[in-house]
C-alpha cells in the first residue's frame, strides 16, 4: 500500500479534475446496481468482490430484480437489454476499477454511443454475481471483464463482447449497430428527422438526406476517412479525418481552426500519438469548457489515481483513434491476424506511434510494490524491450525505427533514468543487457553487468519484489546473452545463480514460486518459468538441452491454463497470470532456440500461430492491461521475429 506522504501528495494533484472526471458516464440512464470498484481490490485487503469503503457493511444488492425490472421495461418498449459488467466473480481481477474508467472515458461519454444506447436500448449497469452467472451461463475465464451482453426481454442472451482492451467509441457504437440490425424486431427507427436517424444508428437511412457535416460523422464512423477529404464539411471533420489517417501535421492545422471542445480533446490526441504530452490541451478544455462531455473526458486523463498516473485510457495508449470497423457480430476487440508479415507491420506501427518524445514508453501502470518509486524501472524495462523489437523489424520502415532507436538509445544510456534499489530493477537491466547486446555495445553491456553483479544476492538470486527463479533465470539468460555480444561476465555470478536455481528445482524443471516456498510447485503452476529456469541452468552448464526440452513440453501442455488468464492481471489461476503470459511465452521460445532444429519439432510454428491469434484491432498486443500495451506489442514483435 501507499505510505501517507505519496497519498498526501496525490491528494494535492488531484485538484479540480476528479470532480469533473466523475460526471463521466452520466448521461445514459443506467438501471444500476450502485456498486463501486476499488483500485488494488485484492491487495487492499478487500473482498469478497464488489467491496467499497463508502459502502455500507450491510449493503447488498438484489441483482435477479435489477434483472427482471430490466427485462420488464425492454418488454414494455419493445428493446434490447444492454447490460454492460465491469467486474465477474472471482480472484482473477485485481484492478478492474481501471478497465471500467476506460470505459466511462472513451465510451459512454461519446455523444455517438451515449444517444445510440439510450434510442435503442435498456441500459442495465451491474457486476456479475455467482447466481446471475450461472442462470445465464456466464463464468469467469469464459467471459473476461470488462463485458457487453445483450439479451431480449425474456433474458435469452442474444451476443456478448467482452476481454475489451482497445477502447474507441465509434467501434463500439458499430459493433452494437451490428446487434441491432441481426435483430430488426428491435430496432424500430429513433424518428423521421436526419438527427433521429443517426441518434438510433440508422446511419444508411440517414445517408440521403443528410447535410455534408452530418455525412462526413457518418463516413467517419466506417473509418471511410478519405472519403471525408473528398467532401464540403467543416474543418472540423476533415480534421478528425486526417488524423485518423496518421496525418498528424495536417490534421493539428485542420482542428486548431476551430477551437470548440471537440477539436480540443482530438488535439490533444494528436499531440500523445505524435509523443508529445496532450496535458496542457486537456487542461485548456476543462478550464473553457467544463460543461462539455469532452471536457470530463480530458479531465479523466487529468485526474491522478491511486497508483499517480492518469485515471483515464488516452495517457496510456488504450484510447484509439484510427479505427478499423469491426467485421460482423464481434466478440472482443480482438483481431487475428492473416501472416506474421502484416501482423508486424501494424505492431510496429502501433509502437512507434506510442513512443514519447523523451524516447521511452510508458503507457505502463505498474506503479505498486510498494509504491510508484518502481515506475522509472517498469518503463526503463520496457522501453529497452521496446528498442529492441524495433531493432529486428527495421526493414518494415527503416525511416521510422532509426529515429525511434535514435531517442530510445539516449533514454537507455542514462542510468538517472532507472530507480536504483527500487523493485523491478533487475528487469530493466536485464532488457537493457538484451538491447546492448544486439547494438555489440560492449562498454555499455560491461557497465551494466557490473550493476547486475551488484544486485545478485548472497544466495543467488536476483528479485523483482522478492528473490525468486524467474527473476533470477531472466538475469542469466541476459547475461548469457551479453556474454555472447563480448561482454565481461564474472563466472561466479553464473555459479552462485545456477546453486539457487537448484535448491528447489523439482523434474521437468519445476520451481518454487518464492524463495521461501519449501518445495517446486506443480507442473501446471511451474509451467510458465520451468523452460526459462532449465535455459538459465543450461547456460550455466548445469542443465543438459534434454533437461530443456522436457520443460519445453511443461509449457505446450499447460499453455491453454495460460492463455485463459492471459488478459487477466491477478494470479488468475493458481500461480498463472495475465502478466505472466508474454514473459512466459517470449522466455520459453528462447529455450526452444537453444534446442538443436531437430529437437525444436514445431514449436516455432506454433509461437507464431498463436500470436497471429491474438493481435487487438489497433495492431498491438497486449496480456495484463496494468502492464501495457507497448510491452506486449514489444514482446510480440520479439516473438514473431524469432519465430521467422
Amino acid at each position: 500500500m501507499m505510505n501517507l506522504a505519496v497519498l498526501t501528495v496525490l491528494i494535492v494533484q488531484q485538484g479540480p479534475e476528479a470532480a469533473l472526471a466523475r460526471k463521466c458516464d452520466s448521461q445514459i440512464p443506467w438501471i444500476a446496481d450502485g456498486t463501486e470498484l476499488v483500485d488494488m481490490e485484492l491487495a487492499a485487503g478487500h473482498h469478497p468482490q464488489y467491496p467499497d469503503a463508502r459502502v455500507p457493511k450491510n449493503y447488498t444488492v438484489d441483482r435477479s430484480s435489477l434483472l427482471a425490472k430490466a427485462r420488464a421495461t425492454a418488454a414494455e418498449r419493445k428493446r434490447l437489454i444492454l447490460w454492460y459488467c465491469p467486474r465477474m466473480p472471482g480472484l482473477h481481477m485485481y484492478r478492474a476499477l481501471l478497465t471500467d474508467r476506460y470505459m466511462k472515458s472513451a465510451v459512454f461519454t461519446d455523444p455517438g454511443v451515449v444517444d445510440l444506447v439510450t434510442a435503442k436500448f435498456v441500459p442495465l449497469r451491474m457486476c456479475c454475481d455467482e447466481a446471475t452467472g450461472g442462470a445465464l451461463g456466464l463464468k469467469a475465464f469464459d467471459f473476461v471483464e470488462p463485458g457487453l451482453v445483450v439479451l431480449t426481454p425474456e433474458g435469452k442472451v442474444l451476443h456478448k463482447i467482452d476481454r475489451i482492451r482497445t477502447f474507441n467509441a465509434d467501434w463500439f457504437r458499430a459493433a452494437l449497430v451490428a446487434v441491432l440490425r441481426a435483430h430488426p424486431e428491435f430496432n424500430r427507427p429513433a424518428g423521421e428527422t436526419v438527427d433521429d436517424l443517426l441518434r438510433g444508428g440508422d446511419d444508411d437511412k440517414a445517408f440521403e438526406k443528410a447535410s455534408p457535416d452530418q455525412k462526413a460523422l457518418i463516413l467517419r464512423r466506417r473509418a471511410k476517412f478519405e472519403d471525408v477529404l473528398k467532401l464540403g464539411c467543416a474543418p472540423t471533420q476533415k480534421g478528425i479525418a486526417l488524423l485518423g489517417l496518421k496525418r498528424f501535421d495536417e490534421a493539428r492545422k485542420l482542428l486548431a481552426l476551430e477551437r470548440s471542445p471537440e477539436t480540443l480533446y482530438y488535439l490533444a490526441a494528436a499531440d500523445l500519438w505524435t509523443g508529445k504530452d496532450p496535458a496542457p490541451r486537456l487542461r485548456t478544455l476543462v478550464e473553457k469548457h467544463p460543461d462539455s462531455p469532452w471536457a470530463w473526458r480530458a479531465a479523466s486523463n487529468l485526474a491522478r489515481a491511486d497508483d499517480s498516473l492518469p485515471e483515464g485510457p488516452l495517457a496510456h495508449h488504450l484510447e484509439d483513434f484510427f479505427l478499423r470497423p469491426p467485421e460482423g457480430l464481434p466478440t472482443s476487440t480482438r483481431a487475428p491476424a492473416k501472416d506474421a508479415d502484416g501482423a508486424a507491420r501494424a505492431a510496429l506501427d502501433f509502437l512507434l506511434r506510442a513512443q514519447w518524445e523523451d524516447g521511452s514508453w510508458r503507457d505502463a501502470r505498474y506503479a505498486y510494490w510498494p509504491d510508484p518509486k518502481i515506475l522509472p524501472n517498469v518503463w526503463g524495462a520496457v522501453t529497452a524491450l521496446s528498442a529492441l523489437a524495433l531493432l529486428e523489424w527495421r526493414e518494415l520502415a527503416p525511416g521510422r525505427v532509426d529515429a525511434a532507436v535514435k531517442r530510445a538509445d539516449a533514454f537507455l544510456r542514462d542510468d538517472a533514468r532507472l530507480a536504483p534499489g527500487q523493485n523491478e530493477e533487475c528487469y530493466a537491466q536485464s532488457f537493457r543487457l538484451h538491447y546492448f547486446a544486439k547494438r555489440k555495445d560492449v562498454p555499455s553491456l560491461n557497465r551494466i553487468v557490473a550493476r547486475m553483479a551488484a544486485l545478485q544476492d548472497k544466495d543467488g538470486h536476483w528479485a523483482h519484489e522478492y528473490a525468486n527463479p524467474f527473476s533470477t533465470a531472466v538475469g542469466v539468460h541476459a547475461l548469457a546473452t551479453a556474454r555472447k555480444a563480448g561482454a565481461d561476465v564474472p563466472e561466479v555470478l553464473f555459479r552462485k545463480a545456477a546453486d539457487a536455481l537448484l535448491a528447489k528445482r523439482g523434474e521437468r524443471g519445476r520451481q518454487p514460486y518464492r524463495v521461501e516456498d519449501a518445495t517446486a510447485d506443480s507442473e501446471k503452476n511451474s509451467m510458465s518459468r520451468s523452460a526459462l529456469c532449465d535455459l538459465a541452468l543450461y547456460e550455466c552448464g548445469k542443465a543438459s538441452l534434454a533437461d530443456v526440452a522436457l520443460a519445453v513440453e511443461s509449457f505446450w501442455k499447460f499453455v491453454e491454463r495460460l492463455e485463459a488468464v492471459r488478459l487477466c492481471d491477478y494470479h488468475s489461476d493458481g500461480r498463472l497470470a495475465g502478466f505472466f503470459y508474454f514473459h512466459a511465452t517470449f522466455h520459453t521460445l528462447e529455450a526452444v532456440r537453444a534446442l538443436e532444429p531437430a529437437a525444436r519439432g514445431d514449436s516455432l510454428g506454433r509461437f507464431r500461430d498463436r500470436m497471429l491469434a491474438i493481435p487487438e484491432w489497433d495492431g498491438s498486443f497486449i496480456d495484463s492491461h496494468e502492464i501495457g500495451k507497448s510491452y506486449g506489442t514489444a514482446m510480440a514483435l520479439l516473438i514473431l521475429s524469432r519465430t521467422r
